[in-house]
């Protein structure tokens, strides 16, 4: 009888039997290979792993091999600090490849993969567990209107991306930001994202209007040390641009009209801030405080771009543990 395939496959109870029955009787290795359907190699392997005092039994053989497995890196992955790993780093907001990144980074010989974290999570839905409750979930509704009018026409002095430096695009320096308006139904949120080490800051703003958003912009920009680019989309709230630029020292582009990916970092920031505001959502009652909560989970959520660091440790160049 043939091998199957050349795919290595566990040996089966059955199996053990088989090579036990034909061992004994003096059969070749290669033959008893042919007979169960695998490769003389696994029958080389069995044999030399799994004999006890240069005897093979099937029973023995199981025992020796459950034995293996138990001390094996993979059945290690098994850690009792798993367990509240998964449920703080779920109730903090990070996501599985979060919970990956970080685990790699601070506590590599137990990490998991993100594909073994959602593995975990239905096996505790299944248990009857919650995890599953607190995985981030979120949808996204498509504009059903067609193209909607760029604000590029009420924007002066308009300089497109096309002129930005290439360094930006490198992502190789601290300084280069991206910014956006988040809406809510009475108020509306200033979103500023460090390019390089995805560092975020969140002012509330009453109106849309250009005078209130660029007081609020260069308020934010004061927070921190090094703004040398400033990257937005065309809405006319940005329209006093040039207010922002000469207060802070940087220069301000603007993306192409409905080219959003160009300002991809601080698109998918403002996704998980939809998270927990989502649209329509009446935003005025906001507190400052619930403002700045979310500013600190958002830069203090690992990052698999980071390779596991949060947004302030690649901003300031200082670890802390956060799992460990």
């Amino acid at each position: 009888m043939k091998p199957q395939n050349k795919h290595y496959r566990q040996l089966t109870q059955g199996q053990r039997y088989q090579i036990q029955a034909l061992h004994s009787n003096g059969f070749a290795q290669r033959r008893i290979a042919e007979s169960i359907g695998v490769h003389h190699s696994s029958i080389s392997r069995e044999l030399r792993r799994n004999s006890s005092q240069g005897i093979y039994g099937a029973k023995s053989a199981n025992l020796l091999k459950d034995r293996r497995k138990m001390t094996a890196i993979k059945f290690k992955k098994y850690d009792e600090r798993h367990a509240e790993i998964l449920r703080n780093g779920l109730i903090m907001g990070w996501s599985p490849e979060n919970m990956s990144a970080r685990m790699q980074l601070e506590i590599p010989s137990i990490a998991l993969s993100p594909t073994t974290i959602y593995r975990r999570i239905r096996e505790d839905k299944a248990a009857g567990g919650c995890l599953y409750k607190l995985l981030p979930r979120f949808g996204k509704r498509r504009w059903k209107g067609g193209k909607r009018k760029a604000g590029r026409s009420m924007i002066p002095a308009r300089v497109d991306i096309s002129q930005r430096p290439a360094i930006v695009e490198q992502r190789s320096r601290l300084g280069d930001w991206e910014g956006d308006t988040v809406y809510g139904q009475d108020a509306s949120l200033v979103t500023l994202v460090e390019r390089k080490s995805l560092l975020t800051l969140i002012g509330k703003v009453e109106d849309k209007t250009a005078e209130t958003v660029s007081n609020m912009m260069i308020n934010m920009l004061n927070r921190v040390d090094t703004v040398h680019t400033i990257t937005l989309d065309n809405g006319g709230e940005f329209a006093q641009h040039q207010r922002v630029a000469k207060a802070t020292g940087s220069q301000i582009f603007f993306a192409r009209p409905y080219a959003s990916y160009q300002r991809g970092t601080n698109e998918n920031t403002n996704g998980l801030i939809r998270r927990c505001w989502p649209k329509k959502m009446c935003m005025g009652p906001l507190s400052k405080q619930e403002i700045r909560d979310m500013e600190l989970r958002l830069n203090m959520t690992p990052r698999k771009v980071l390779l596991g660091l949060t947004p302030i440790e690649a901003y300031t160049g200082c670890r802390v543990a956060l799992i460990a």
